[in-house]
C-alpha cells in the first residue's frame, strides 16, 4: 500500500494511500453513500478498516468526499482490485445494486456493451434475484441484434417481478423487431395495463395492431390515449392517418377539422398540426403559432423550417431566405433531410425566389 500524502494539523492525522479513492468508489457504488454498512461488510479487512477511518476523518475535519476523487469508474481495474485486497462478494451483505445497474448502463451508453455485461453478471452474483439486471441484459441483448437471446432475459425478470414495466417495454419491443406483432401487442397491453401514463407505449401498441391488420383496435388504442390526454394531436393524426387508409374519408375529415381547431401543446406535434393547417391555406394561423413556440424553446430549428412556407405565402421573403441561410450554414443535413416540406406546400417558382434548389 502506497502512501500518497500525510495530511495533518493539531486535531488529526491521515494518511492518504493509493487505496483510499477506492475506498469511496465502494462506499458510492455499493452502499449508496453509507459508512455505517460498508463498515459492517468490510470491517473486518485490514485494508478497508483504515481506508474507511481515513475517510470518515477526512469527511469530519475536510470535506466531503465524492465523485470528483475517482471520475470516471473503470468497472475492469475496480474488480481487479478487489481481488487484490480480499473483498468477496460473499463479504458484502448490506449492498445496494442501484450503482452498479447505472454503471452498466453508463458502458452500453458508451457502446462498451461487454463491461456492461459484466457488471450485470457481478450483479447477479450478488443477488440471482435481482429482477432490474435481467430487465437490463435483456434490453442490452436486444440493442446488440440478439433478440431470442435477450427475450429469454426480459422473461425471467418479469417472472420475478411482474412490476418490472421497463421489463414489458423490451419484450414487446424485442417481439416486435421479429415480426411476431401479436405477442408484442401482448406486451404493451401488459405495459399499459401496469403503466398506463406510458405514452409512447399507446404509439407502439396501435402500429402493432396495424401490422396485424386489426384497425379497428388500433383506433381503439389511440383513442384510450386521447381519453388520458385529450391534447395528443400526434394521436389524433395517427387515427386519421388510419381512417384514410380504411377509405373512410367522412371520418378521416373529422379528425382532421378537430386537429384544425387545436393548438399545439407539444412540440412533437407542432409538425402535423403545421401540415394540416399549411395545407389549407391557413398561414397566418401558423405563423402566429410558429413565432410564439420560436421564443419559448430552445429546440427551434425544426420550427424555424416549418416557418419559412407561411413566411413566403406571406409575402416575406427575406424572413425566409434569412432562415434558410442560417440552417444551411449551420444544419446542413437537416435541410436537407427536411426538403420535402417545401416540394409539398411551394411551387418551384416560390422555391427559386428564395433559393430552394
Amino acid at each position: 500500500m502506497k502512501d500518497l500524502v500525510k495530511v495533518k494539523d493539531e486535531s488529526f492525522e491521515v494518511v492518504i494511500t493509493i487505496n483510499t479513492p477506492l475506498a469511496v468508489i465502494i462506499r458510492d457504488l455499493f452502499y449508496e453513500g453509507d459508512w455505517e454498512a460498508m463498515e459492517e461488510d468490510l470491517g473486518g479487512n485490514e485494508i478497508m478498516r483504515s481506508e474507511i477511518n481515513t475517510c470518515k476523518k477526512i469527511e469530519e475535519n475536510l470535506s466531503q468526499l465524492g465523485e470528483e476523487i475517482y471520475s470516471p469508474i473503470s468497472f475492469p481495474e475496480l474488480k481487479e482490485w478487489l481481488d487484490e485486497v480480499n473483498i468477496k462478494v460473499s463479504d458484502m451483505n448490506h449492498i445496494s445494486l442501484n450503482g452498479l445497474y447505472d454503471l452498466a448502463l453508463d458502458y452500453a451508453d458508451r457502446g462498451l456493451y461487454d463491461i456492461a455485461h459484466e457488471i450485470i453478471s457481478f450483479m447477479l452474483d450478488f443477488d440471482p434475484h435481482y429482477a432490474p439486471a435481467y430487465e437490463l441484459k435483456g434490453s442490452l441483448l436486444i440493442e446488440q441484434g440478439r433478440v431470442e437471446e435477450g427475450l429469454v432475459y426480459l422473461e425471467k425478470a418479469i417472472d420475478i417481478d411482474p412490476w418490472l414495466i421497463e421489463a414489458y417495454s423490451s419484450l414487446g419491443e424485442g417481439y416486435y423487431n421479429l415480426g411476431d406483432y401479436e405477442k408484442a401487442a401482448y406486451y404493451w397491453e401488459k405495459e399499459i395495463e401496469k403503466a398506463p401514463e406510458n405514452k409512447l407505449t399507446y404509439f407502439m401498441l396501435a402500429e402493432a395492431y396495424e401490422k396485424m391488420g386489426n384497425h379497428q383496435k388500433a383506433i381503439n388504442t389511440l383513442s384510450r390515449l386521447l381519453h388520458r390526454d385529450p391534447d395528443s394531436i400526434l394521436a389524433l393524426y395517427e387515427m386519421k392517418e388510419i381512417y384514410e387508409k380504411l377509405g373512410q374519408k367522412d371520418k378521416a375529415k373529422e379528425v382532421e377539422d378537430k386537429i384544425a381547431s387545436m393548438q399545439p401543446k407539444y412540440n412533437s406535434d407542432v409538425e402535423v398540426w403545421a401540415k394540416i393547417l399549411l395545407a389549407r391555406g391557413e398561414y397566418e394561423k401558423v405563423l402566429k403559432v410558429l413565432e410564439e413556440k420560436l421564443s419559448s424553446t430552445k429546440l427551434n430549428t425544426h420550427i424555424k423550417l416549418l416557418l419559412i412556407v407561411p413566411y413566403i405565402k406571406l409575402g416575406m421573403k427575406d424572413k425566409a431566405k434569412e432562415i434558410i441561410e442560417e440552417i444551411k450554414d449551420n444544419n446542413v443535413w437537416y435541410y436537407y433531410g427536411k426538403k420535402e416540406l417545401f416540394g409539398e406546400f411551394l411551387t418551384e417558382e416560390e422555391m427559386a425566389e428564395c433559393g430552394i434548389s
